[in-house]
């Protein structure tokens, strides 16, 4: 009986840590390198953090933008003629592949912050689609 309850317990503890191996946080990765790079003005790092097929949507379903190219055409005037332009994180919170984020965005020195919820839906470890809240 000693060796059935033995191995009954390795084997519960290889789930165990097999699971707890899992990063319930993931998500997190793709949207803060994108928003480290969106305060660097790095437009590849920026967009490396995004599917080629994203979509960019005004809350709660007006499509305003597709692909990355297009990501590419606005994001990248924008950190050009923007040197002020900073995004702080005010708040986030992580629900499994989504991931919502109240931000305070500058856009010049002069206006004052834009507040904006973001929520941004990845997979495959790519931002897949973000809807903005404003």
């Amino acid at each position: 009986m000693q060796l059935p309850l033995t191995l009954f317990f390795v084997v519960l503890s290889f789930f165990a840590v097999g699971q707890s191996s899992v990063d319930p946080f993931a998500a997190v990765t793709p949207v803060q390198t994108q928003l480290d790079a969106y305060n660097t003005g790095d437009l590849e790092l920026f967009l490396s953090a995004y599917a080629d097929d994203v979509r960019l949507y005004n809350f709660p379903d007006e499509l305003t933008g597709e692909g990355k190219d297009k990501m590419r055409e606005t994001y990248g005037a924008m950190f050009a003629n923007r040197p002020d332009l900073q995004c702080r994180l005010v708040s986030r919170i992580v629900m499994g592949n989504r991931v919502l984020d109240h931000e305070s965005v500058v856009f010049d020195s002069k206006s004052p912050p834009v507040e904006v919820v973001a929520m941004y839906l990845v997979e495959d470890g790519l931002i897949r689609e973000v809807r903005f809240l404003r």
